[in-house]
């Protein structure tokens, strides 16, 4: 007993256990964040795959587009993958009585909690730098990205023999689309003035589009037919061989402001860099709780878990939206309340795990 109580030994059986604990909550966390990010991703990669197959878009714009989503989509997948990889790796510590061996060597919870802490900053700082792509970098690249292919394919959500409301107020009826900037015999009705709304049919339709400065302009030019309008003199008709149509134009201002969670974004990303902290030390009891149910238990866990997280968030950003709160404490709603929990956990394995080694040594 008293080689064990050497100080060089103990620190350096504490440092070990730090890497072995580090290393079982890193791997799990890498393949968790891979997996939960491909899930997130499936659906808009069915509905990319259909834009390059079915409507023509170019692959490169594709791409470029799905690799500019990629850091918005790590910033909420990265906490998670946090939560489910601590909660694993003291879930399997605990079935196979890991945990129960070093605290008879006298390594009880609150031992372990340095390499949690490390871990836990690790995942914070790679959550804290995906949102500094995300936004703004990742906004503006999005952005560009869209106007190329709104340039390249304006008419991408039309389908031939179908009513389509391409914005609100705006109808369009096409028979057929040769060509994804081509329509033949159109019927489009025009109802963004509901005073003077026009109904107008041409034998033929071609998107065009056009920057400006910061503006992009998008509309469609018909050919050889009629125009009826209220606000027309006369019989309210009128006959064209050639008609321009502006659909709608994206700028800096003049738009009508709508509730928007933009506001929020610059705090999201320090709130769910902090969100991983805070599944770390709450996985940590939770892993430990689960172990006893096995171990699909701590699937379960992170789950509900992280089910809670988001339900909050979704509260925080329904109170952003009807003006009740702040955006910095909508998006800090989450943590603000998982945070006590956190401590709650902790002080009570704390407790519960003892750290006999330490209580013999001051015995003696």
């Amino acid at each position: 007993m008293q080689i064990l109580e050497t100080p060089c030994i103990i620190a350096e059986m504490i440092r070990r256990i730090d890497r072995y604990l580090f290393k079982e909550m890193f791997f799990p966390f890498l393949l968790g964040g891979l997996i939960l990010t491909f899930l997130m991703l499936f659906y808009q990669l069915s509905r990319l795959t259909e834009w390059v197959m079915d409507k023509g878009v170019s692959l490169f714009i594709v791409a470029d587009l799905f690799l500019k989503l990629l850091p918005s989509f790590f910033l909420f997948t990265l906490p998670m993958a946090a939560a489910f990889a601590v909660i694993i790796a003291f879930n399997r510590l605990t079935f196979d009585n890991e945990l129960m061996a070093l605290s008879s060597l006298g390594v009880g919870f609150h031992r372990l909690l340095p390499a949690v802490l490390s871990f836990s900053l690790m995942a914070a700082l790679l959550t804290l730098l995906m949102g500094s792509l995300s936004h703004p970098w990742g906004a503006v690249s999005i952005k560009s990205v869209s106007n190329r292919l709104l340039q390249e394919k304006v008419g991408i959500g039309l389908n031939a023999g179908h009513f389509t409301e391409v914005i609100p107020g705006l109808m369009i009826y096409t028979e057929s689309i040769p060509v994804p900037t081509q329509m033949r015999r159109v019927f489009i009705y025009d109802g963004r003035l509901s005073q003077y709304p026009r109904v107008i049919a041409a034998q033929k339709g071609f998107f065009v589009s056009s920057k400006a400065g910061e503006e992009m302009s998008v509309g469609i030019v018909l050919k050889n037919g009629i125009l009826h309008s209220d606000h027309l003199q006369g019989d309210n008709l009128m006959t064209f061989g050639s008609y321009s149509l502006t659909i709608q134009s994206q700028s800096k201002g003049g738009s009508t402001p709508v509730p928007s969670l933009s506001g929020t974004a610059p705090y999201k990303k320090y709130s769910l860099a902090f969100a991983a902290i805070l599944f770390s030390f709450v996985g940590a009891p939770l892993g430990m709780l689960s172990g006893k149910a096995g171990r699909l238990g701590s699937i379960a866990f992170g789950i509900l878990l992280i089910l809670l997280y988001y339900t909050l968030t979704i509260v925080g950003d329904a109170l952003a939206l009807k003006n009740l709160t702040s955006y910095g404490l909508s998006a800090w709603l989450p943590n603000l309340v998982l945070t006590p929990i956190a401590f709650l956990l902790v002080g009570i394995y704390s407790n519960q795990r003892t750290d006999m080694f330490w209580r013999k040594r001051k015995r003696s």
